[in-house]
């Protein structure tokens, strides 16, 4: 049994058949171009470091004639680059006493700390970090409160303000 198609039905059946195939030609196209191309991955221009926590601990040590109490500032250094490896001695770090409170007003003796600064020494490889301290020794009368100011690769590097405060006995 073989049917025969008038002109007509003919055209309407060439028309939907051009149409369909166009359709489908052009979701073809456009659903594969998103799936054949490979994302740039943007380029590093050089290691990307932050700083992260920011700790501080008190510690006594024994010594003749008294002890000696140290306040130590951790901070941690981190490379967030994927690719870039920070080289030795490109990361510096400065650690300033900006403001010294005490709970009864002025000190019998000034403490001035000074300012701290070092420089890491190995390499930095991406997605890692590294942990610096600093310590100062404490006089007999302890501070109430230490703002610091920490900054990275000064003077246009990150830079962070944080405070020891005495725990509460």
């Amino acid at each position: 049994m073989s049917q025969t198609l008038t002109g007509d039905e003919m055209d309407k059946s060439t028309r939907r058949a051009i149409s369909y195939s166009s359709a489908l030609i052009l979701s073809l196209s456009l659903g594969t171009g998103g799936v054949l191309s490979q994302p740039k991955t943007a380029e590093e221009r050089g290691p990307v470091i932050t700083l992260r926590a920011i700790n501080f601990s008190v510690r006594e040590f024994q010594s003749t004639p008294s002890r000696v109490k140290m306040l130590e500032v951790h901070i941690e250094i981190f490379n967030k680059s994927r690719q870039t490896t920070a080289p030795p001695n490109s990361v510096k770090l400065v650690l300033v006493p900006k403001e010294i409170t005490y709970l009864r007003g002025a000190p019998r003796i000034e403490f001035n700390p000074g300012q701290q600064e070092t420089t890491i020494a190995v390499p930095l490889p991406p997605n890692t970090g590294r942990i610096l301290t600093f310590g100062f020794s404490l006089p007999e009368e302890i501070p109430q409160s230490i703002t610091f100011e920490i900054q990275m690769n000064p003077p246009e590097g990150e830079t962070k303000t944080v405070t020891y405060s005495l725990p509460q006995s």
